[in-house]
C-alpha cells in the first residue's frame, strides 16, 4: 500500500498546465526515492466525464493510507511530498489511533489580496479572521480537499448535484457526517498555494482518457 495518493483531474485542453505540475511531483518522487509511497492519478479527458465523477473514480482508483484531491494548476511546496511521507511515518502506529485528517497551512492569492489559511477540526466551512502570521492576514475553516484524508473517507462520493461550483464543500458536509475525530497537523509549513485567477478556465468545468501513473 503507499502511503498517499494524490488525485487529479485535468482535461486534454490543459495539458501544458497538467505536464508542469504533474513533473514537479514526478522529480519529488524521483528525487527522494519515494516510488514505493507516493502515487500519483490522473482523469483526463474532453470534457465528457463532470469533474463530480472524475474526483469519485480517482478515489476509487486509489489505494494510499492517505489521499489528496488537487486540481491541475494548484501549487504545492517543493517538499511536498517528503514532507508528508516523513510525517506519516513519524506518527504512532496503531490504527486505531491513525489522523483522520493530514493538515498544513495554505498561501491564497485572490485577486490582489494575499492570506494564509489554517485547517481546524473545530471551525466550519467559512473562513474565520484568526490575526496574523507573518504579517500576513490568517484566517481558519474545516480541512479542505487537498489536504491528506484518510482512506476511511474514499467511499464516501459527490453526486451530481454538488456541480456548479458547490462540490468541494458538498463532499466536505458529507465527510463531515462521517464525524472526523482527529488531525496531525504540519505546523508551520505552507504545503499548498491557491492563485485564484480564471474561473473558466478550471477544471471545475467538466472534465475521457484515464491513466493511472504510479511512480
Amino acid at each position: 500500500m503507499y502511503l498517499i495518493s494524490i488525485l487529479i483531474p485535468t482535461l486534454l485542453e490543459r495539458q501544458d498546465v497538467f505536464d508542469k505540475m504533474v513533473n514537479g511531483l514526478y522529480k519529488q518522487i524521483k528525487d527522494n526515492n519515494l516510488q514505493d509511497k507516493v502515487e500519483v492519478i490522473s482523469i483526463c479527458d474532453n470534457r465528457n466525464i463532470p469533474v463530480v465523477e472524475k474526483r469519485n473514480m480517482l478515489q476509487k482508483l486509489s489505494s494510499g493510507k492517505y489521499f489528496t484531491h488537487l486540481d491541475d494548476d494548484d501549487c504545492f511546496s517543493d517538499d511536498y511530498c517528503k514532507k508528508v511521507v516523513d510525517h506519516i511515518e513519524r506518527l504512532p502506529i496503531f490504527s486505531d489511533n491513525e489522523p483522520d485528517i493530514i493538515g498544513y497551512d495554505q498561501m491564497c492569492y485572490v485577486e490582489d489580496k494575499q492570506f494564509i489559511v489554517k485547517p481546524s477540526m473545530n471551525h466550519g466551512l467559512s473562513l474565520t479572521p484568526d490575526g496574523y502570521k507573518e504579517d500576513l492576514p490568517t484566517y481558519i475553516r474545516f480541512p479542505w480537499q487537498y489536504h491528506l484524508w484518510h482512506q476511511k473517507y474514499k467511499k464516501v462520493y459527490r453526486t451530481k448535484s454538488d456541480g456548479s461550483g458547490a462540490e468541494d464543500p458538498n463532499w466536505l458536509k458529507k465527510i463531515s457526517l462521517e464525524y472526523p475525530k482527529n488531525m496531525s497537523y504540519i505546523r508551520d509549513w505552507i504545503g499548498h498555494t491557491y492563485n485564484f485567477q480564471d474561473p473558466s478556465k478550471s477544471t471545475t468545468q467538466a472534465g475521457g482518457n484515464l491513466s493511472k501513473n504510479n511512480i
